[in-house]
């Protein structure tokens, strides 16, 4: 199956309709692939997240696979819900289950058709002469979020519930360790340099906030008035 996942050519080499379906809005042509990702039965075995569905298991394990490759491209795969909106291309991370699609749909609440998903759940982040680019992926979380377009990443915020809505700003220092744990790390010592550069210019570029609270509508109020204020 070829695809253009990230305006990359992506040939997967899945045996399994479920993929086929997952990437219906990525299939492209092409005759020269960027990357070739085949999952083999020991990637199967050694996937971390098991599940009694092998399509689905070859689905996420195809996904992993193509982020081990990313970096030597310039580009990561982010666990994170990416829109944009009122000129902001804005990345919400959480540890699962904390809540950032819910707060993602609190804003889309506010703001309607004037806020695009780009992704809901592992997009890719790509650089362009030193400026990362969000992408959607086949790979979107279980609302099926996802558009097969870019936009500038300008805001990234991780998600904190809490009893008080507020939105403070965060440093580089403060961001760093949050957006590593929220990557999937490639293997290689060259590939995990080349990511940690990526990071730092990721980081360097963007707005770093800390957003604490609740699932009320005020809290995407607060929040978004905060965030949509900063050019």
């Amino acid at each position: 199956m070829n695809c253009r996942i990230a305006e990359f050519n992506v040939i997967i080499k899945n045996r399994g309709g479920f993929l086929d379906r997952l990437c219906e809005k990525y299939v492209g042509d092409f005759s020269s692939p960027d990357f070739t990702v085949a999952v083999t039965d020991d990637d199967l075995l050694n996937e971390p997240n098991p599940s009694p569905s092998k399509a689905y298991l070859e689905s996420i394990a195809a996904c992993r696979k193509l982020a081990h490759m990313l970096p030597a491209k310039d580009a990561f795969l982010l666990h994170a819900a990416t829109f944009e909106t009122k000129g902001h291309g804005i990345a919400f991370l959480a540890k699962s289950g904390t809540g950032k699609s819910t707060h993602m749909l609190l804003w889309k609440k506010l703001f309607g058709d004037a806020l695009r998903v780009i992704n809901g759940d592992k997009p890719i982040v790509r650089l362009k002469d030193d400026t990362p680019f969000a992408y959607g992926t086949p790979w979107c979380g279980k609302e099926g979020f996802s558009e097969n377009r870019g936009v500038p990443l300008t805001d990234i915020c991780f998600i904190v519930r809490s009893d008080k809505n507020e939105t403070v700003p965060l440093s580089p220092d403060e961001a760093v360790n949050r957006l590593f744990s929220q990557i999937i790390i490639p293997s290689g010592s060259e590939n995990i340099l080349k990511l940690t550069e990526l990071l730092d210019k990721t980081i360097k570029k963007c707005r770093l906030w800390e957003i604490r609270c609740n699932t009320d509508l005020e809290s995407a109020e607060i929040s978004s008035k905060k965030i949509l204020e900063v050019k």
